[in-house]
């Protein structure tokens, strides 16, 4: 506490309100975060680490919403969803959404709109092993349960996922959004840059431009 604020603490309850009518307080925003811009891209890269996947599913979900209201009114044509998580159970609470999204998509003959990539990062356990070899075969992804997916292991190479999106999509602009711990969003930034550097990509006039939300 400061000399001043122990003066006026001593103040008489009427003087110590007059202070507090005199008190002036700014208040700035609010801001949307920087994931708000996706819309601003026709292609769009969402990478969510583990429960960063929050903020997309809420947008994923409007998106949802748009679309099957028919008020699908942003520009937005191809999403890739890149989702990393330690487990199996990381995955399952928001499974049900997504297998709903991808369920109406493909009624609406729209699903090529998104694609999703989950990678598992942790080695699986024995537990997982035997479900994988059991669903062998089968439609359903046996770590996220969703049908049509494929779930990939360990960590991703960035700049070999950028290159063959940017292959895909010559000449757009591309958003790359990220949710989660700065040190991975510190490689994909990088990433972002070494693609863009490359001169096959550079030639095609593809651009990706990196946003973050740390946690």
């Amino acid at each position: 506490m400061t000399k001043k604020e122990e003066e006026n603490k001593n103040l008489p309850p009427e003087e110590r309100k007059e202070l507090l009518l005199d008190l002036k307080v700014a208040i700035d925003g609010p801001y949307g975060t920087p994931s708000d811009d996706m819309f601003k891209y026709e292609r769009t890269v969402l990478v969510a680490a583990g429960v960063g996947c929050t903020p997309y599913a809420s947008i994923l979900k409007s998106v949802w919403y748009q679309i099957t209201s028919g008020q699908h009114q942003f520009g937005v044509r191809k999403i890739y969803f890149y989702w990393l998580a330690p487990n199996p159970s990381t995955f399952g609470w928001l499974a049900s959404l997504f297998q709903a999204i991808l369920k109406d998509l493909k009624d609406l003959g729209m699903s090529d709109l998104l694609e999703l990539r989950p990678f598992m990062t942790r080695p699986p356990d024995d537990a997982t092993v035997n479900n994988i070899a059991m669903m062998s075969g089968n439609e359903i992804d046996p770590i996220t349960g969703l049908k049509g997916v494929k779930t990939q292991f360990g960590r991703p190479d960035w700049v070999k996922e950028f290159t063959n999106i940017a292959q895909q999509n010559e000449g757009h602009d591309i958003g790359v959004f990220f949710c989660g711990p700065a040190m991975l969003s510190e490689m994909l930034d990088k990433s972002c840059s070494k693609v863009n550097a490359d001169p096959d990509i550079e030639r095609t006039n593809t651009m990706y431009f990196y946003n973050k939300e740390n946690f």
